[in-house]
């Protein structure tokens, strides 16, 4: 390989990184948005192949922990705890916010790793998930090349009928970059078009999808049956299942 070869490949990877850096400032801008500022407790965040957010500066009320994926060690800083996502070491209804970043995305059983987040999550604790639409341009044209950077991949449509399984209640859901992958930073910036035409026509197949979810937890209270009034008025009105089970309570009695 002759040093042309290899002054093109310096070129081509430069211009990728500068495509995924792209990406990392919108997802970091709406994950931001997503927020509640003012939320205190515990804030958990699993960062992602494109970076963290700044937590502690984006909940200055509430203590701060960043886990990272077992086999993304190496790029974290190696004071960052980690897991392997299988369990979330951290005890039931403990957390307040918890922040996923591609985490979905690196998991080969979702669904147990949604079982963790309702089981370590407060009641109206917050959850916010960021990761890539298979369904858009980005997603459609990504695969195979090296902005092949999760091994899964989930629509935010899956996401939501997931989290409907739980007492997790999406609240919103953005979506954003519409263009497809193009390493290019000159080229990219000539299809600047295809947002403002995404935005409008098909909001929900950006390549970057973040969602805020709450878990609410609801609960019965039982209502008795007032049983002078019924033997008031002869048990009227009451099914004869009821009637029946009325008299024998009342034999037995």
């Amino acid at each position: 390989m002759n040093n042309s070869d290899l002054q093109q490949m310096d070129v081509k990877n430069c211009a990728a990184v500068s495509l995924m850096e792209e990406l990392w400032q919108i997802e970091n801008r709406e994950v931001l948005q997503m927020l509640d500022g003012g939320r205190g407790g515990l804030a958990l965040q699993i960062a992602g192949p494109l970076g963290s957010i700044s937590l502690a500066a984006a909940l200055p009320n509430a203590g701060t922990v960043e886990l990272a994926v077992a086999d993304d060690r190496s790029v974290f800083a190696p004071d960052c705890a980690i897991t392997d996502l299988a369990e979330l070491p951290v005890r039931t209804a403990s957390l307040d916010t918890l922040v996923l970043l591609h985490t979905l995305e690196r998991q080969a059983r979702p669904l147990a790793l949604i079982d963790e987040m309702d089981r370590v999550l407060v009641e109206d604790g917050e959850l916010v998930i960021a990761g890539f639409n298979p369904y858009s341009l980005f997603g459609l044209f990504s695969r195979k090349r090296q902005y092949d950077i999760t091994p899964y991949r989930h629509s935010p449509a899956k996401v939501r009928h997931w989290l409907e399984l739980t007492d997790l209640q999406v609240e919103r859901t953005v979506s954003n970059y519409f263009r497809p992958p193009i390493a290019s930073q000159r080229w990219r910036g000539r299809t600047e078009m295809f947002d403002r035409l995404g935005l409008r026509l098909l909001p929900g197949r950006g390549a970057l999808y973040v969602l805020r979810a709450r878990k609410r937890t609801y609960r019965i209270t039982p209502v008795g049956i007032d049983l002078a009034a019924v033997r008031q008025l002869g048990g009227a009105g009451l099914p004869g299942a009821v009637r029946q089970g009325l008299r024998q309570n009342r034999d037995q009695g």
